[in-house]
């Protein structure tokens, strides 16, 4: 008998259905040679002085392999795990301080277990890793959501060692379809080896594929174990760099997953996920009483059809909980042990129950919308964070990920997501902007190209009211505003936290840009309304933040820009300059004088052209009362350079700076 995949709305899930009792009887698998005993090492690596793949680095990954085993448990019950394997050389004091604390990252989908390390000294002294040494920590992404970490310092570490250490890392087999094979570290390697076990031709007739990214790997024949080796071999270390296009379209990677055939027709087979798509969401489509009513109160009072798409978004986001964001660990669990088996919810069935997964909302507000007389689709869409898509390359549903929903106006079609609460209603979350995404239709699907916000969309505006005294403090009542992308970026640091913790968090984030500062009057409003722009305001003294030197009084004419640096202060840039969207700055600020002073010169850097990409423009007046009135904006529309292009970047950037921290002196009259 075979396992069959199980198609859920928006992502594929490799289940387990019907098995005999010979496929059920698997045998017991027996760990890697290096997970029995550490294998030897070499005479060449113990007298290796300087690493070969980057001459400058202070350690390098001499091995690093990986067995990759997916095995059948039980009836329905799959499991991969992943055996790993790193011996590592320390050449210097800074490799001594890269290697010092090793950190094995993992989700809640998998668990790191079996633990062992140890060190090889210069003088042939053998230190074991000792359990006590071993911890486990979570840290909390954006949005909320919890990693977990192993970590472990490896005993003495100094220039000339070598380091061993295994895990062993465990993953639900609910999301096994896919596996990312991941082939760079934060050190040079000299070879990275996996060995990938698929499931047996008696368990399933899904075929294990592979398909790499930014590398030429070789790949092997299966051993007699059924392991087939993909081996690269001279990988340099991954460098961080601020704003460059997202890790897997940078580091080399291999995507290995199980497919029932390779597509050889990019066109027909992007057709039939289509034409399935429009066919699923049709089926899902099952309204009642209940939501039609709905459908009627949330579109009532609606000019347009835009204005009903709007109005069905709120409608959804104020009645309806999304799982993934609105719901406690133990309400999760106890939601995903309630939802029916080998098929997807009706939309009557998810609005009465009052949550959905992000995907079920977007069923709701399609069924709610054909009941409005709008036409909407399902479409699947790209993500900007991952692998750039190419439909006619990648013929694999996992690279379309996103469930939006298209809805026609006119010719052409709009997209929508309603799962996303706390962005303002009608916009994309910026990962699903400016990328394909496939419409459903019965007869011809079709690809478009989602829309990108302009930047007026996302705005970041700062004003204050301040005086200054005759030592220096600057005190007044300061206001930020933020909208679209910006605000929606803060909303989700903070969706989580009480209004206490919110305002803690303002406060030390106020503290940042004026150290030492007393910050009281604190207020964040619609944190949690994305209908209105998110906004901060303080009451604010910050000592010290004028230079006092005799008569004059120096000072920064834009006080919520003088601690801001420039985020490319590197002289060299290997990867493009990419920014998640387009986006607006503005300040608007006064600043009275002590009395008796005047400004001894009221000049203006003046702005700065970006050509296509945007602008800067600053200006400098006094007021009729002596204020000094500074206004400023910033217009970035350019979101992508070339790494050639890299020194203009740093150069507007450097002018940027330049102007934001542009001083002015007061002189005594």
């Amino acid at each position: 008998m075979t396992i069959r995949l199980l198609a859920t709305l928006g992502r594929f899930a490799l289940g387990a259905t019907i098995f005999s009792a010979a496929a059920l009887a698997q045998p017991t698998h027996q760990p890697p040679p290096e997970f029995l005993d550490w294998p030897e090492i070499t005479e060449g690596e113990k007298q290796m002085r300087a690493p070969l793949v980057e001459k400058d680095s202070g350690a390098e990954v001499l091995v690093w392999r990986v067995h990759v085993l997916d095995e059948v448990l039980s009836r329905n019950t799959l499991q991969r795990v992943f055996y790993n394997y790193v011996r590592l050389k320390v050449f210097n004091e800074e490799g001594k301080e890269q290697t010092s604390t090793i950190d094995l990252r993992n989700d809640e989908r998998s668990s790191i277990i079996d633990v062992a390390g140890r060190t090889l000294k210069p003088d042939g002294t053998i230190l074991q890793l000792e359990k006590s040494a071993i911890h486990e920590r979570d840290i909390v992404r954006v949005g909320g959501r919890k990693r977990k970490v192993t970590s472990f310092a490896m005993p003495g570490v100094e220039p000339g060692t070598i380091l061993e250490y295994r895990w062993k890392e465990v993953l639900d087999g609910d999301r096994i379809q896919h596996v990312r094979l991941q082939f760079q570290r934060e050190f040079p390697i000299q070879k990275v080896t996996y060995f990938v076990k698929p499931l047996s031709w008696e368990n399933t007739s899904y075929q294990m594929r592979f398909q790499a990214f930014h590398c030429q790997p070789a790949f092997g024949k299966a051993d007699r174990d059924g392991y087939t080796p993909v081996i690269l071999e001279n990988v340099p270390p991954f460098h961080e760099e601020p704003y460059a296009p997202s890790e897997p379209n940078l580091r080399p990677w291999v995507l290995a997953y199980y497919q029932l055939e390779n597509p050889k027709d990019p066109d027909r087979y992007w057709s039939d996920i289509g034409k399935k798509a429009y066919q699923e969401l049709k089926n899902a489509l099952r309204t009642n009483d209940e939501l039609n009513a709905a459908t009627a109160t949330a579109t009532g009072q609606a000019q347009s059809d835009q204005d009903k798409v709007l109005n069905l978004i709120r409608y959804i986001q104020n009645n309806l909980r999304n799982v993934n964001t609105d719901l406690s660990d133990s309400e999760r669990e106890k939601f995903q042990e309630g939802l029916p088996k080998n098929r997807v919810r009706t939309s009557a069935e998810i609005f009465k129950s009052g949550m959905g997964m992000p995907d079920e909302l977007n069923v709701v507000f399609a069924a709610m919308a054909a009941q409005a007389g709008l036409d909407a689709r399902l479409a699947y869409a790209a993500d900007w964070n991952d692998v750039v898509f190419n439909p006619k390359t990648m013929t694999n549903r996992y690279y379309l990920d996103n469930i939006t929903m298209a809805v026609k106006f006119g010719d052409s079609w709009k997209m929508y997501d309603v799962s996303t609460k706390l962005l303002t209603p009608g916009m994309l979350p910026w990962r699903q902007e400016g990328v394909f995404a496939l419409v459903s239709d019965a007869k011809t699907p079709v690809f478009v190209q989602t829309e990108t916000t302009p930047a007026k969309s996302s705005v970041e505006a700062k004003k204050g009211s301040f005086s200054l005294s005759v030592n220096g403090e600057l005190e007044g009542d300061a206001e930020e505003t933020f909208t679209g992308h910006r605000a929606f970026d803060l909303r989700s640091e903070l969706r989580e936290e009480s209004q206490e913790r919110r305002e803690e968090w303002l406060r030390n984030r106020v503290i940042e840009m004026f150290p030492d500062a007393e910050v009281t009057e604190i207020a964040v409003e619609n944190c949690d309304d994305p209908t209105q722009p998110l906004r901060f305001r303080y009451h604010l003294l910050a000592p010290q933040y004028a230079q006092v030197a005799g008569r004059r009084i120096f000072f920064h004419i834009l006080p919520f820009q003088r601690s801001r640096p420039s985020p490319f202060s590197a002289s060299e840039r290997r990867n493009p300059v990419q920014f998640p969207y387009a986006w607006t700055e503005t300040d608007a600020v006064r600043i009275r004088p002590p009395a008796g002073f005047v400004l001894d010169n009221a000049s203006a850097p003046g702005g700065i052209g970006f050509g296509a990409a945007g602008g800067y423009n600053l200006t400098v007046a006094v007021g009729d009362n002596g204020q000094v009135i500074a206004n400023r904006e910033l217009t970035f529309v350019g979101t992508y350079f070339d790494a050639k292009d890299y020194p203009v970047v740093k150069q507007v950037f450097s002018e940027i700076q330049k102007r934001n921290t542009h001083t002015l002196a007061l002189i005594k009259q």
